[in-house]
């Protein structure tokens, strides 16, 4: 199963990211994951959340610049190597990663969870899945 990301452009500016992220705590979304990069005159914020249906409507009235991505979640085990195993066997397999980061989740436990938004990402799900690796459906 694909996870909807979204993608918020914000001014690259002072205090643009606390108001985003104040934004979403008056409307009660949570974040389950967060990731921030920069370009040239935008802040590129890359969020998983737990209500997506709620937040894109609050965010289309608020007028915010966002697009949405599918990508795919692969819980990781505690080898060191499994990031490795991973684009390793993708790569075998003729899927590209196009880009990719991490969190931690706590459910009953904590789970570090990878995130990958890859060139194919169903066939990547069925590659990763008869090799082993547990794809993340959903969070809690």
């Amino acid at each position: 199963m694909q996870l909807k990301q979204i993608s918020v452009f914000l001014p690259n500016e002072p205090g643009q990211l606390a108001n985003f992220f104040e934004f979403l705590m008056k409307n009660n979304i949570y974040i389950k994951s967060v990731t921030v990069a920069e370009t040239e005159d935008y802040g590129l914020i890359l969020l998983l959340v737990d209500q997506f249906d709620k937040c894109i409507n609050l965010m289309e009235e608020k007028e915010y610049l966002h697009s949405v991505t599918e990508v795919i979640a692969v819980k990781l085990t505690n080898n060191i190597s499994q990031l490795y195993e991973i684009a390793k066997t993708l790569g075998n397999n003729n899927v590209n990663i196009e880009y990719l980061y991490t969190f931690a989740e706590k459910s009953s436990n904590v789970n570090t969870i990878a995130v990958l938004r890859l060139d194919d990402n169903e066939n990547g799900i069925k590659v990763l899945n008869q090799n082993g690796f547990k794809v993340v459906e959903s969070f809690n």
